[in-house]
């Protein structure tokens, strides 16, 4: 009996947990901003065959995410 009820405390605190960890990393991801590329990931881009044009694309693709808030 006692078994029982410590199996359960012990569930009712990592549902808890789990929760607050959703909770926590949820409005962890709605601070993110977004930012043009990088010059190293230009660079990255380049090397692997982008031109420039696809690469303003990519910047502009990024320019118009919507984030839900």
């Amino acid at each position: 009996m006692i078994s029982s009820l410590l199996g359960s405390v012990i569930m009712s605190a990592v549902t808890l947990a789990m929760l607050l960890a959703i909770d926590i990393t949820d409005k962890a991801l709605n601070k993110v901003g977004k930012y043009p590329l990088t010059t190293q990931e230009r660079q990255i881009l380049i090397d692997a065959g982008y031109s420039f044009e696809d690469i303003e694309n990519i910047n502009q693709e990024i320019k118009s995410l919507q984030f839900n808030d």
